[in-house]
């Protein structure tokens, strides 16, 4: 068996190797004459899937190990019978852990109770829908936007429309990207929508660039110096505009989802399927280690919290690395380069704290947040 995979799949060699052989290719640049003769093509979100790319070949599976599939014309894969595999939810823990870091982050910068805000949440599958349970576990007002949920959904109490979701003190977007049906994403915030955001309000976009209207957008900043944006994904990866990097509190180079439990999770999804589909024993499931980290003895309990997240994931460190494309002569390749050696980051649930010296509500917070609290010190 020939497996053909996207290099940047985490551990793709170690996981797939024993089923076939695995030959692994630039995501961005794989080509028709590379798939031909291969059973199974494994990609991510750089990588569209479209007819001409697999018309003559043999391939009969394709996975992303990515939690969308808005980079796979899934109707022509049916159509070649071409069975499909993906991860649904696999990072979506990571994202979630990216959105409390910025909310500590903020919250550090104009010395205010994140706990305090309300917050808007535009979209509402496995990414939003878990950033609202923690988010409401935390005490914290919830509205959300998803016209294509039903009134019997789990959160449909919060269910408010985009102009009241606009009007939150934090507006964080995790939509799939789609341009056809009666709400598409594409654009979905263009001038008018940016318009009705309050200043002072802070929005995170960490779902898909083209969700915004990005030339809006820094027409808006530029309007709106003080404005609180954050983006993850961005219009035109990986020749993102420069320009609006100068503009935004933070960038970061799509890597909200970047966990290495999550990478792993949608690798080892994606295998799950890949044997299910042709008739493999399945895989072991995952397991692995913990790590200690130690609360500060010192302050209240926000910094305490505070704290603690931005142990686990410090978005200002990925908006340093961004900033060195603003003076690179080639900063679509660097940005490619700067997913492609992400730094090894974890999980809250990878991090063990000791209850020993905690308040009851510290403990429920940070177990809110994934945390692991040792029942002894």
């Amino acid at each position: 068996m020939l497996i053909v995979a996207d290099e940047n799949i985490t551990q793709v060699r170690e996981y797939f190797a024993p089923y076939g052989e695995v030959v692994t290719v630039p995501g961005r640049s794989i080509t028709a004459k590379q798939v031909r003769d291969c059973d199974a093509l494994l990609v991510r979100s750089v990588t569209h899937i479209e007819p001409q790319l697999l018309m003559g070949s043999r391939c009969r599976f394709v996975a992303t190990a990515t939690s969308g599939v808005d980079h796979i014309e899934t109707e022509a894969l049916a159509k070649a019978g071409i069975a499909l595999g993906w991860a649904r939810g696999c990072n979506a823990v990571s994202v979630v852990d990216y959105v409390f870091s910025v909310l500590a982050i903020e919250s550090k910068a104009c010395s205010e109770d994140w706990r305090g805000w309300s917050v808007g949440i535009i979209g509402c599958g496995e990414i939003g829908y878990r950033l609202a349970q923690r988010l409401l576990q935390l005490g914290i007002a919830v509205k959300v936007y998803d016209p294509l949920l039903p009134l019997t959904h789990p959160l449909a109490a919060c269910f408010a429309t985009l102009d009241d979701v606009l009007e939150q003190r934090v507006i964080t977007l995790h939509v799939p990207l789609t341009r056809e049906g009666p709400h598409p994403t594409w654009h979905m915030l263009g001038r008018s929508e940016l318009d009705r955001i309050p200043a002072g309000s802070l929005l995170i976009n960490a779902a898909r660039g083209s969700a915004i209207d990005n030339a809006q957008l820094l027409q808006w900043l530029k309007q709106r110096p003080q404005q609180r944006v954050v983006l993850d994904t961005w219009e035109s990866e990986p020749a993102i505009s420069l320009e609006l990097l100068q503009r935004v509190t933070m960038g970061t180079p799509h890597i909200a989802g970047y966990s290495h439990e999550g990478k792993l999770t949608g690798t080892h999804m994606i295998l799950q399927q890949f044997c299910e589909y042709f008739s493999f024993a399945a895989p072991p499931e995952l397991s692995g280690k913990t790590e200690l980290l130690s609360v500060p003895a010192s302050g209240g309990m926000l910094e305490q919290l505070n704290s603690l997240i931005l142990a686990a994931h410090d978005v200002r460190n990925d908006h340093a690395a961004m900033q060195s494309l603003v003076t690179s002569n080639t900063p679509a390749a660097d940005f490619d380069e700067l997913r492609k050696h992400y730094p090894l980051r974890h999980e809250c649930n990878h991090y063990r704290v000791d209850s020993a010296q905690l308040s009851i509500d510290l403990r429920v917070a940070i177990s809110v947040l994934g945390f692991r609290i040792n029942a002894q010190s």
